[in-house]
């Protein structure tokens, strides 16, 4: 039998390790972002002056085996969530009081959402280990410069055919489920019990986006700074550091708070309808309006235009050498509008789709 209580406690569960693994991944970034730092300044005691010859091998190394394993846990949640979230639609077709979403719920709670907290927050622990292994191929210089993309590329590749792999397993077991075993029945005040735990895990998940992607970025500002000192004897020339390492920073800076932006416009729009289904007179999707996740949203989109400055700035002093500094004030100001725009196109939209229901 498909009992609610257990559908619904497995689901917080779930999501409160996948915050805790996030609020982990942020910690390793932070802490290795410190390590590198200190390598490169010549900060380790005589007894280990001899990592200094491997710095950036030791720092890769460290950072691709927790990245991807890491990355393969969130995967492996996220067949959970799947797995749950399938039985969870079917219980929903059984109720008078919920909304059931149509005949095909379940099928389409077993589909890869490429938009969902789990994938997002996957991709970005998979991205961080493809690009630890690139630059742990860089540093041992067994292979062709041109080959350490195509190694992380592969590593990338790879954590994502586990991904869904991982899915399509767990969405297999659940329909199988789900056409054999009958759905017990439970009351509405413990379905809005699991609603209103539901909002409060998707508030609780939002400010730990923002704190992972809070951790990176700052995380690589100390990177930045540490480039500088680039200067030892180390797997890595100091000229191909000081040329390389602030483009792979800003471009990796981009991306986490690109991904960061999307998750928490994710998470905005699956609070309101939660909020929508507790109290139908509420107005969540209402535009224009400063509220804490609002508040929350422009601090990412700012970090974003910082991130792109960074990134802007290192691309055009690879290209241009001896040019002056671009004027980017318009491009970040254009940057950090365009993110806010669109967190507002989504709320309207959803909106508008939820009440075509």
């Amino acid at each position: 039998m498909i009992d609610f209580t257990a559908v619904s406690r497995e689901i917080r569960s779930v999501l409160a390790r996948r915050r805790e693994l996030l609020t982990f991944l942020g910690s390793v970034f932070a802490a290795l972002g410190i390590f590198l730092q200190n390598l490169l300044g010549g900060s380790l005691p005589p007894s280990l002056k001899s990592l200094e010859q491997h710095t950036f091998a030791a720092y890769a190394l460290l950072l691709m085996v927790p990245s991807l394993l890491l990355a393969l846990r969130l995967a492996k949640l996220n067949a959970g969530m799947t797995l749950n979230g399938i039985l969870y639609a079917r219980l929903m077709q059984e109720q008078t009081f919920t909304d059931k979403s149509g005949p095909d719920a379940p099928r389409r709670a077993a589909r890869v959402n490429v938009f969902g907290v789990s994938f997002l927050m996957f991709v970005l622990a998979d991205l961080l280990a493809g690009f630890a292994a690139a630059l742990l191929d860089l540093s041992i210089k067994t292979t062709q410069p041109w080959v350490a993309p195509v190694i992380g590329t592969a590593v990338f590749l790879a954590g994502l055919l586990l991904y869904l792999y991982f899915h399509r397993q767990a969405a297999a077991y659940a329909l199988g489920r789900i056409g054999r075993d009958p759905c017990g029945t439970f009351g509405r005040e413990r379905w809005e019990e699991h609603v209103a735990d539901s909002l409060r895990d998707g508030n609780q998940d939002m400010i730990t986006v923002l704190a992972l992607v809070g951790l990176i970025v700052f995380s690589a500002f100390e990177g930045l700074t540490g480039l500088g000192k680039a200067n030892l004897d180390t797997d890595i020339t100091s000229q191909e550091v000081q040329t390389y390492g602030p483009i792979a920073y800003g471009l990796l800076m981009t991306v986490t708070c690109f991904v960061g932006l999307v998750t928490y416009i994710r998470l905005r729009v699956a609070i309101g309808v939660r909020s929508l289904q507790i109290d139908p007179n509420d107005r969540p999707f209402r535009p224009l309006r400063l509220t804490d996740s609002l508040l929350g949203y422009m601090l990412l989109a700012f970090l974003f235009a910082v991130s792109l400055h960074f990134f802007v700035i290192a691309v055009y002093a690879r290209l241009y050498p001896s040019g002056e500094e671009p004027g980017l004030l318009v491009v970040d100001a254009a940057a950090f509008a365009v993110a806010i725009l669109a967190e507002q196109t989504s709320l309207v939209i959803a909106g508008r789709a939820y009440r075509k229901k």
